[in-house]
């Protein structure tokens, strides 16, 4: 999550006294800066930088259906980093209040005020970058919701937030799918603007909370799991990659039963309230069961949200599985061979994750400033584009938390919301 820390955040001490404490000092911090840090989950930073590594391909990337080539390869970016950074954003909600043993009382109270403060800000933040007008489909303001969404939840063992996230699953895309269709035929409208926020973030905008909560929840169950079990490592890679191809499988066999793709988007702009005017009424035909059977980013059926919520836990599976190797002190030449190439590999990753949403802010920007100087970012005639920001995103988010720690924005909201809520003696025993 681009918005609130792990534990072990805070600089390590220095060695002094001497020139040679000196410099193991100097690297000591260093190191603790690039991993954050004995406490701290390598592996939700990994997961966090390729979800917005991923959104810079969605977003600038030129991409394609034909997994033969590369463009095939980043297509799969599409709806599935957006999905890989808000499961990671129950998880982090998880190591926020405790990990697998959740705080309780004061301690509790205390952490949900500051997901509060840190909604609230991310709000106000999102607020700034839309006025850039990038044409992003921002989803900062989404994670705000689900933050407030998530309150009731974080007492909730695992068990019963795994059961809560199906259920989400299998319930929320059919509410999402005619959910809008019942609104225009009862003679409403869907909002566009503010004054329907609420509307706009449970159920018609582009990241609907009774689709979307299914994968923070998720993420939070994860989060209260022993995250350093090899045994969750590949049970998360094989359960989570077999559930996507499972998903994908059955959906392929009911698109084409029901005719293929292109009939039933056919059926769907002749049907749908989205496309026809004036509006459906009652009695009109109602757009098809078969809308469900799609798969595609951003469809919100329940194949999606299974089938890129399994790849997202397993994407999860194998960063959580390296951030153990990164940790685990070598024993053979082999192994240390093993682990300085996993570092190369794992540092500047979990440097852009930790600088999450300091680095998705200034993507925002730097979209804006070159559209508007040079030409449509968005818009790109290659992939160098998409090369370039990805290489000194790569490098200067592992320079920053080399030398400074934690991002720019990732201090403000942290110290905001620590000033809003100091630390209390927790007394109580009870939640």
């Amino acid at each position: 999550m681009p918005t609130l820390a792990q534990p072990s955040d805070r600089p390590a001490a220095a060695s002094r006294g001497t020139l040679g404490g000196a410099v193991r000092g100097t690297a000591g911090r260093i190191g603790h800066h690039l991993l954050g840090g004995p406490g701290r989950v390598v592996g939700a930073d990994v997961a966090r930088g390729l979800a917005v590594l991923g959104m810079f391909t969605a977003h600038v990337g030129i991409t394609s259906a034909d997994v033969g080539t590369l463009e095939g390869w980043l297509g799969l970016a599409h709806g599935r980093s957006s999905i890989l950074f808000a499961t990671v954003a129950g998880l982090s909600l998880a190591l926020f209040t405790g990990g697998s043993e959740p705080v309780k009382g004061a301690a509790m109270r205390t952490a949900r005020s500051r997901i509060l403060v840190r909604a609230v800000l991310l709000l106000a933040l999102v607020a700034v970058l839309d006025l850039f007008g990038t044409r992003v489909l921002l989803i900062l303001g989404f994670y705000a919701a689900y933050f407030v969404l998530t309150l009731p939840f974080l007492r909730m063992p695992p068990g019963r937030l795994v059961a809560t996230a199906a259920l989400i699953a299998v319930v929320g895309p059919v509410l999402v799918y005619y959910g809008p269709e019942a609104l225009a035929r009862a003679g409403l409208r869907a909002p566009h603007d503010g004054s329907g926020a609420a509307t706009d973030f449970l159920l018609t905008g582009h990241y609907p909370a009774l689709v979307w909560m299914a994968y923070v929840l998720a993420g939070l169950a994860l989060g209260r799991c022993d995250l350093r079990s090899p045994a969750l490592h590949l049970g998360l890679v094989a359960g989570g990659f077999g559930l996507a191809a499972l998903s994908s499988l059955a959906s392929t066999v009911l698109v084409a039963d029901a005719g293929g793709a292109e009939a039933i988007e056919s059926r769907l702009a002749m049907t749908s309230a989205e496309y026809v005017v004036p509006a459906p009424t009652w009695s009109d035909p109602w757009p098809p069961l078969a809308g469900l059977y799609l798969e595609g980013p951003h469809d919100d059926t329940m194949f999606e949200a299974v089938g890129s919520g399994g790849f997202a836990l397993g994407v999860l599976g194998l960063c959580l599985l390296v951030g153990a190797g990164v940790r685990k002190a070598p024993t053979t030449w082999f192994a240390r061979v093993l682990r300085w190439a996993l570092l190369v590999v794992v540092t500047p990753l979990a440097a852009v994750g930790a600088l999450a949403l300091t680095v998705y802010s200034l993507q925002i920007v730097t979209i804006w400033w070159w559209t508007r100087t040079y030409w449509d970012l968005l818009d790109p005639p290659t992939n160098e584009p998409l090369g370039w920001m990805v290489v000194i995103t790569l490098l200067a988010a592992t320079v920053w938390r080399a030398l400074l720690g934690r991002g720019p924005l990732e201090r403000l909201f942290g110290r905001v919301a620590r000033t809003a809520f100091p630390p209390v003696p927790d007394r109580t025993t009870g939640s």
